[in-house]
């Protein structure tokens, strides 16, 4: 294999299952219908558990507001950090992930920058529920609910990985259906877990073919990245 793009002798470009840019991520997220016929005046908060899918979400509609000619920002919210820097003057979408981590000061500030003249419209993640602090402000918000991803939907994502990092021709390998029941079982539908195993399955790839229940089942994982880092 080329020591430079060691992937290249797999039909792909790189690690497909590696961290996203926030570009990658734009064009790789899938969009629930749920989310796309919501009335587009309306706030919105997607509640769900972590892994589940609120981080490709939001980028997802952060590219889609982009393609939009919308004046958007993105910003994530760390461990410990409780407010946020992206002015809000301006913008035609804000989108807050991990919202949950706010002060209530800033959420006092987020809400009432929400209510000045030419507001952004508010999408915002939480491991929590956050409608009373709308509510409290009188903004319409509408929730959507992540549940754990289903097996079709963590086949839909695993394969929407491969064709987007795929070099002309076609990825040279394939994830068995078996493996995908496997991640299934295993991570019960926390697409960031399966997606980590998946990574680390591709890094030690010999050449190309099938990717197994059982090379998933033999291998140890290590610790799992923080979800906005970019692995190589």
């Amino acid at each position: 294999m080329n020591t430079y793009f060691p992937f290249h002798a797999l039909g792909l470009q790189c690690n497909p299952f590696r961290a996203l840019t926030d570009e990658e991520w734009g064009e790789i997220a899938l969009l629930p219908e749920e989310l796309l016929t919501l009335d587009p005046a309306a706030h919105v908060q997607v509640l769900g558990e972590r892994g589940h899918g609120k981080t490709s979400l939001l980028m997802g509609l952060a590219a889609l507001g982009r393609r939009q000619r919308k004046k958007t920002a993105y910003e994530y919210l760390p461990a410990g950090q409780n407010k946020f820097t992206t002015r809000l003057a301006g913008l035609d979408l804000f989108l807050l992930d991990e919202a949950q981590r706010l002060g209530r000061g800033e959420w006092g500030r987020l809400l009432a920058g929400a209510l000045a003249a030419s507001a952004p419209r508010l999408v915002v993640s939480s491991h929590e529920d956050v409608a009373p602090l709308f509510a409290s402000h009188h903004l319409d918000l509408r929730t959507i609910h992540l549940t754990a991803a289903s097996v079709d939907l963590l086949r839909a994502v695993v394969q929407r990985r491969l064709t987007y990092f795929a070099l002309p021709g076609g990825p040279g390998i394939a994830i068995t259906s078996e493996a995908i029941d496997y991640l299934h079982q295993r991570f019960g539908g926390n697409l960031r877990a399966a997606e980590h195993l998946l990574y680390e399955v591709c890094q030690h790839l010999p050449g190309p073919g099938e990717i197994t229940a059982e090379h998933l089942a033999a291998l140890k994982l290590p610790p799992e990245p923080a979800p906005w880092s970019a692995a190589p």
